[in-house]
């Protein structure tokens, strides 16, 4: 596993960040993949519409409060960054206990939550169904999805993919194992596929807390600082993580509400129109996460950098990293284009649903191309926490979005649907494109850190 050069940053060092964190959020989707294909082939097209109905609402609460990794993952960083390790370690100390209390508060309440989400996402009776069993399964896991979130973004933003890597590696493997035999062995149907995917996350999670109990004792082991009621209950720290949770969590429920959004535009056009859409966006969430491994990698080199105050090197972190995403935009366009047919095949066995998610894939094949500079920008801004900012970027761009879909898709029909979403990623690379020059602007005026000097 490797840990960056603090002080000279390289291409190779770059792709040895970044390669563990785009083969661990690779890995993310395939729980969602081994979804599909169990209902696909074992259930029916009404539950496979209502298990993409059913990630869509599901969805909501996972995006909703990502803020658990991205806040970690830039105060993680820059503490780093400024060498104070007692902070590092106090950031995943206040993280999991919260993941773990919001997973439990939304598991007590989904009797309650799960009829309102029906409300404002539609569907057929026979898709809300599956849908609705879907994710009652699913939900047993979320406290521990929640919990792995924060661990994620520790480990990213202290620079250590290769922990991610393994977390992922470990749900992944307990999730294909397993969906079969609840699905086949037990004839758990819609259920066993939610439940497996359940346990996964239970799993997934005690891994990632063995990892990073043995990455705090090669550290140095735990800092008896970082422990004390005043570090983990200090007023400025809590503050500052209030604040950025609290405006990342706006901008996150933006960026969700674009996304359901979609998924809602897609459910308005039919059952098969809306099977096509889910087995597209399993393209399209595997090739985000891909480029969110360099995205991620600017989390942790841009924020050590700022926490350093170290603008030279910070220009080098956004330079290196975004060179990478651009490349593998390119490459990701290219495999969903060439590569979709034989994924679409293999996802589905309905001819109609196929030939639906066949019509629209150059439009699935555009969306890394479309969006790898909203990933990027998106790395900067956590890994500085410059909160404030994604906040408004974030409303700014879903209006956009919104407002340019009613525009295009009553004359352009489906493909007007497509094209406003691709529209919708290059508009959040634009709207925090604006406010980048306020945070080289702040670089300019700051004395770099010596990190040697504020380890404790």
């Amino acid at each position: 596993m490797t840990t960056l050069n603090p002080n000279i940053l390289s291409r190779q060092q770059v792709f040895a960040q970044s390669w563990p964190i785009m083969l661990a959020n690779g890995a993310g989707p395939i729980v969602g993949l081994v979804d599909t294909l169990m209902v696909g082939r074992f259930v029916g097209t009404s539950a496979l519409a209502g298990i993409g109905l059913g990630a869509v609402i599901y969805g909501i609460v996972y995006w909703g409060f990502g803020f658990l990794r991205m806040s970690t993952a830039g105060l993680a960083a820059q503490s780093d960054g400024a060498g104070a390790e007692g902070d590092v370690q106090a950031h995943i100390l206040r993280a999991i206990p919260i993941g773990l209390f919001i997973g439990c508060v939304v598991v007590l309440i989904q009797f309650w939550l799960l009829p309102q989400a029906f409300k404002i996402y539609t569907a057929a009776p026979e898709i809300e169904a599956s849908a609705r069993t879907y994710i009652n399964a699913r939900l047993w896991g979320l406290p521990a999805t929640l919990g792995t979130i924060a661990l994620m973004g520790w480990f990213v933003g202290i620079s250590r993919s290769g922990l991610a890597l393994g977390l992922q590696i470990v749900l992944n493997i307990v999730n294909i194992i397993l969906s079969p035999i609840f699905v086949i062995g037990l004839g758990a149907g819609l259920y066993g596929v939610g439940l497996a995917s359940a346990f996964a996350e239970w799993a997934g999670f005690a891994a990632g807390v063995a990892l990073a109990l043995r990455e705090i004792k090669r550290r140095g082991g735990f800092r008896p600082r970082a422990f004390s009621k005043a570090t983990l209950f200090d007023k400025t720290a809590l503050s500052k993580l209030g604040v950025a949770n609290g405006n990342i969590f706006i901008r996150t429920m933006s960026l969700t509400l674009g996304f359901n959004f979609f998924g809602n535009a897609a459910a308005s056009e039919g059952e098969t129109f809306l099977a096509g859409y889910h087995v597209l966006m399993q393209m399209v969430t595997m090739a985000a996460l891909v480029l969110d491994g360099f995205a991620h990698t600017a989390e942790a080199v841009t924020g050590a950098a700022y926490g350093a105050k170290d603008k030279p090197r910070f220009d080098r972190a956004v330079r290196m990293t975004s060179e990478f995403s651009v490349g593998f935009a390119l490459i990701c366009g290219a495999l969903i284009y060439f590569g979709g047919p034989f994924l679409i095949t293999a996802l589905t066995k309905d001819p109609a649903v196929q030939q639906s998610a066949l019509t629209y894939l150059p439009y699935c094949a555009l969306a890394p191309i479309a969006g790898f500079a909203a990933y990027q920008m998106d790395g900067i801004f956590i890994g500085t926490t410059r909160t404030t900012a994604m906040r408004n970027a974030g409303i700014t761009a879903v209006i956009i979005y919104i407002g340019v879909h009613y525009l295009i898709a009553p004359s352009l029909g489906a493909k007007g649907i497509w094209i406003a979403f691709l529209i919708y990623y290059i508009m959040r690379a634009v709207t925090l494109g604006l406010a980048y020059p306020h945070i080289t602007r702040h670089l300019r005026t700051q004395t770099p850190r010596n990190k040697d000097n504020t380890r404790n």
